[in-house]
């Protein structure tokens, strides 16, 4: 991880812009913005043959070396800002030094923001090499940009390095010889990556092999080309994830550019005024995604000029966050304002340079060209010094050499052009040389570039045009109004993030939310978030939590809010984040302002019954504010969820908050360490008559037996506590007594009880059983891994058999039962007409037992309806007795046989119940049943000729394309009433995707979820809620 931290200096004008940017760490690689003198080559020259080369003697080749080195150092010394005794300098040395005793890597990337500093540091290494100062041990070293050649021109190796010299003839053979002293730096790696997508990738293995230079390129990458070489990349983070595949044992290194306490010297250079200091260093820097932007010199720069702009316009009172398009379009904005009093606004001439400007932009945004030429200009109807005129600012930056090109002054400056051009676009029709220009992908084509990350800037720029003052000064700049179109479609895309929120990525939810809060405008927002009920987001940073209370306050039809909050609630990391900010002595710290401000959400939304704050990490002041919103009156809350949560202290103020809010009915703390303390709190808190909490989930707490005789107590003496979750902790015979003692009173009012993994013993279970006998009142007992002998599984059918039993739900997953206490559990089956939910998953039932299973079920007095039966080694000469079931059980609703080796012969028996009038089965599980293609035509009659079913998971099965165009023909057929289906897109071809896409623009309600690897249970079995 590098930085590069310089001295600032010079002017602050627009105009001196350039030389403020030369005396900070810059990157002046094509893919930064900064175009570099004398790097284009003679295409002429390029075309002349290498020379026949013998092998010059050794001081023939000292010479020409020299030459060389002489060459570059002319070529690269007025571009370079880097020195050579920077420390990143030196890590990159080491790195290139042959014959060392430790592993060393061949490949080296430098990885980073665009115009961060990556082309600068690699060409200061060539540069410095040719100077004598580093890399002595390597004998030759050569520079390959993007902006020297096209990457789909056939060359050699051998010409490659000839182009590079400053003759027509190199030494190609004595350069070959020792490829182990050899440096080959492949600036912009991005630009190549397009090519990479051509079919012909075979490798070349020879240096004088003629291929697209793209395949010689890609052939050092690989290694297959000079292994023994070394290889120096620059890309942008972007580029890094498709390069990572292509590389040997590489040595990957961030660089950063200017470091926080730099962008703050920066930002506050030409500020006196402590209190104006001290409102820019929050507006900016407290938002990070903003100070993350002004790592990158050129950036940080713009927003100075634009600070200073604020300054001059009078605009004094800073807002709490800006944002880089409120900067950029102060900047911008003010550059194209007329200077004479007599125009008012830009000419029509005027619009159109402005116009064209921005779709070139826009086309290069989409294509990933960030350098133009003169024939580009003119494609546009641009000239250069219409383009100066207008801006009256060095927005393009000029190349003069052989071949002249333009680069923005930084690519986010061009992703603001471009997000400009789609606000202008509708004034294009007066543009003659619009119609010139090839279409321009359309906003809905923007909207489905989910995983093209260099869109995202254009997009937020977008998103920040939306605001109506900028609007309104863009709107007097113009001397026209502007369509709303644009504003339409961007609060559609949002719109349809909160209709799918079930399929919707947690990342996409944050991405739009900080979208939204690039507008700053509250009436946009609010508009474009009517449709969110249901909203999930991970806040990382402190400015995800501000960007998210901004835009949850405006979720009017908020639900539910799950939200994972990872260490952004630590003050001591964000005072090391922020020291220059001057903490409050008297007033609250930024970081509790925002947590207030998100947990004001509670008390703003009457539809708001459920909050999810799983996993989050909550330190004793964070629990207490949360707590103190949670007991506003005007608080709904009624689900508190704290899973995994990772809470220090402060679980005091959750038990008074149960006291406070009656509107609270449920509360899980899985996972969390409760002291015999907090039990004790809490059970005090459960007895009070202003308590409604209905349901306590106690899972993995680590109780104690002490712990349990307080619960035991409990249980007679509330009303309100009708389920308890005790899953995961230790019940020893004596804690089972005191709960047994509870569940045998008639004052035990308990519905729910769950002791799955509880290590129960045969004792315990027996204990259990007997109490059983003298409640009335328990609906839903869960024994899930537990293990059950046969004496202790006949003892509770005894039980479930007697007429007072009020058992609806018994769940007895991976409970090791044996062959014997299946005829148990098929008796108990065909004499309890209260019995809804049976759960056997992960116990070997087996064929036989199942037989024994059906038979209880098809009893007239058997009423279930729900049956797990998730691995238990079921073969396909169980399916026709399970057909039968599901053909004449009208109860039965759902059945899940996943995990089962059924086969495709087993599932054709299944779909003879399924095409039967009498069926009623909604729910089907068969995951990874060994499922192929010969099953698909059956199934896809009985999917067609079946009205009931509404849920069917199919993951994990080997289904051909031809198969799956079968089952997505049962999909869309008018009888079916499908819903959620179980299916991996990913692991089909693209005809199969685009059927299941079209199943799911056919049928909008419909869901097709992949998420079938999660560890969390409630996740893998979805389908079935």
């Amino acid at each position: 991880m590098l930085t590069g931290d310089m001295q600032l200096a010079g002017e602050d004008s627009m105009s001196n812009l350039e030389e403020d940017r030369e005396q900070i760490q810059s990157d002046q690689g094509p893919d930064e913005g900064q175009a570099t003198e004398d790097s284009m080559s003679n295409p002429e020259e390029d075309r002349e043959p290498i020379q026949s080369d013998q092998g010059p003697d050794e001081g023939q080749a000292t010479g020409n070396l020299q030459v060389y080195k002489a060459h570059i150092t002319k070529k690269l010394n007025k571009s370079v800002k880097v020195r050579s005794d920077d420390p990143e300098m030196r890590v990159l040395s080491e790195a290139f030094k042959p014959y060392q005793k430790t592993v060393q890597p061949h490949t080296v990337v430098l990885h980073g923001k665009p115009g961060v500093g990556k082309s600068a540091l690699a060409r200061s290494i060539i540069l410095d090499w040719a100077q004598n100062k580093l890399c002595r041990d390597i004998s030759y070293a050569f520079l390959f940009s993007s902006k020297d050649r096209k990457w789909t021109e056939k060359s050699s190796l051998a010409h490659l390095i000839s182009r590079e010299w400053p003759g027509s003839q190199a030494p190609v053979t004595e350069i070959m010889s020792k490829p182990e002293r050899l440096l080959f730096v492949m600036d912009d790696f991005d630009s190549l990556e397009s090519a990479l997508l051509q079919e012909d990738m075979r490798l070349c293995k020879d240096w004088e092999d003629e291929r697209p230079i793209y395949i010689v390129l890609y052939s050092l990458l690989k290694k297959a080309l000079l292994p023994k070489s070394f290889i120096l990349i620059t890309t942008t983070d972007a580029g890094l994830q498709k390069l990572k595949s292509m590389l040997v044992s590489p040595l990957y290194i961030l660089v950063e550019g200017l470091s926080l306490t730099m962008r703050k010297q920066v930002v506050l250079k030409n500020i006196i005024d402590d209190h104006r200091k001290n409102q820019v260093i929050c507006s900016v820097i407290g938002n990070h995604w903003l100070a993350e932007q002004c790592q990158v010199p050129s950036v940080c720069l713009l927003v100075c000029e634009a600070l200073k702009i604020q300054e001059e316009l009078g605009e004094r009172r800073t807002p709490v966050f800006q944002t880089l398009t409120s900067l950029y379009a102060t900047l911008v904005f003010h550059q194209l304002t007329p200077r004479e009093p007599s125009q008012s606004c830009l000419s029509q001439e005027e619009r159109g340079t402005l116009m064209g400007l921005c779709r070139m932009a826009a086309e290069g945004v989409w294509s990933k060209k960030s350098v133009f030429y003169d024939d580009d200009l003119q494609t546009y109807g641009l000239k250069e010094s219409e383009i100066s005129a207008l801006f009256r600012m060095n927005i393009l930056q000029v190349d003069r050499s052989a071949k002249r090109c333009y680069v923005f002054f930084h690519v986010s400056l061009q992703d603001f052009c471009a997000a400009l051009h789609y606000v202008l676009e509708g004034l294009g029709k007066s543009n003659q040389y619009f119609c010139l220009t090839k279409n321009l992908r359309s906003l809905t084509e923007l909207k489905q570039t989910h995983f093209n990350t260099h869109l995202d800037g254009m997009k937020r720029f977008l998103f920040g045009l939306m605001n109506k003052d900028t609007m309104r000064t863009l709107e007097v700049l113009l001397g026209c109004s502007l369509s709303p179109d644009v504003k339409k479609v961007l609060q559609h895309w949002v719109s349809v993030l909160g209709q799918q929120a079930n399929a919707t990525n947690l990342t996409d939810v944050l991405d739009a939310f900080h979208y939204l809060f690039e507008s700053q405008d509250e009436e946009f927002v609010c508009s474009s978030l009517t449709s969110f009920q249901g909203v999930g987001i991970v806040v990382n940073q402190r400015m995800d939590l501000a960007v998210s209370s901004y835009c949850l306050q405006h979720c009017q039809s908020l639900e539910t809010l799950w939200v994972d909050v990872r260490g952004v609630l630590s003050m001591e990391m964000n005072i090391e984040l922020c020291p220059v900010i001057h903490q409050p002595t008297h007033g609250k710290p930024h970081i509790t302002e925002f947590w207030e401000d998100f947990c004001s959400v509670l008390g703003t939304h009457p539809k708001l019954k459920h909050l999810d704050l799983g996993s989050s990490i909550l330190n004793e002041w964070a629990m207490k504010i949360l707590c103190m919103k949670l007991r506003n009156p005007a608080c709904k809350v009624q689900s508190v969820t704290f899973k995994n949560a990772e809470i220090t202290s402060g679980l005091q103020y959750l038990w008074m908050t149960l006291i406070s809010n009656q509107n609270l009915r449920h509360l899980h703390l899985g996972n969390i360490l409760m002291k015999e303390d907090d039990i004790k709190l809490a059970c005090i808190a459960l007895r009070h008559p202003k308590c409604s909490l209905e349901t306590l989930r106690l899972d993995s707490c680590a109780l104690t037996a002490d712990c349990y005789v307080m619960l035991s107590k409990l249980l007679l003496s509330t009303t309100s506590l009708k389920f308890l979750s005790l899953a995961g902790n230790k019940v020893t015979e004596e804690s089972m007594r005191w709960l047994s003692d509870a569940l045998s009173s008639s004052r035990c009012g308990l519905q729910k009880l769950i002791l799955d993994s509880c290590d129960l013993t045969p004792v315990s279970c027996h204990i259990l059983a007997s109490a059983l006998f003298s409640n009335r009142t328990l609906t839903h007992l869960c024994l899930s891994n537990n293990s059950l002998r046969t004496e202790e599984v006949r003892r509770l059918c005894q039980f479930m058999r007697l007429q007072e039993c009020a058992v609806q739900q018994l769940i007895l997953n991976q409970c090791n039962l044996t062959r014997d206490t299946y005829g148990f559990l098929a008796l108990m089956l065909s004499h309890n007409g209260k019995l809804t939910h049976l759960g056997l998953t992960m116990n070997p039932v087996e064929d036989s037992g199942m037989k024994l299973l059906c038979d209880g079920i098809k009893e007239p007095t058997c009423h279930l309806q729900e049956l797990d039966l998730v691995d238990c080694q079921l073969t396909e000469d169980c399916c026709a007795d399970l057909a039968s079931v599901i053909a004449t059980k009208q109860h039965l609703k759902s059945l899940d046989l996943g995990s089962n080796d059924l086969g495709d012969r087993g599932v054709i028996a299944l779909c003879k119940g399924l095409k039967e009038s009498g069926t009623s089965l909604e729910r089907l599980g068969l995951e990874a049943c060994g499922l192929t293609s010969d099953c698909c035509e059956e199934l896809s009659l009985a999917l067609s000729c079946n009205s009931c079913l509404v849920s069917l998971n199919l993951l994990r099965n080997d289904f051909c394309t031809s198969g799956m165009l079968k089952l997505c023909s049962a999909f869309l057929h008018p009888s079916s009433n499908l819903w959620k289906i179980g299916l991996w897109k990913q692991q089909y071809y693209a005809e199969v995707r685009r059927q299941l896409e079209k199943v799911q623009l056919t049928k909008s309600h419909m869901l097709i979820d992949d998420d079938w690897y999660s560890f969390n249970e409630d996740d893998r079995n979805w389908w079935r809620n």
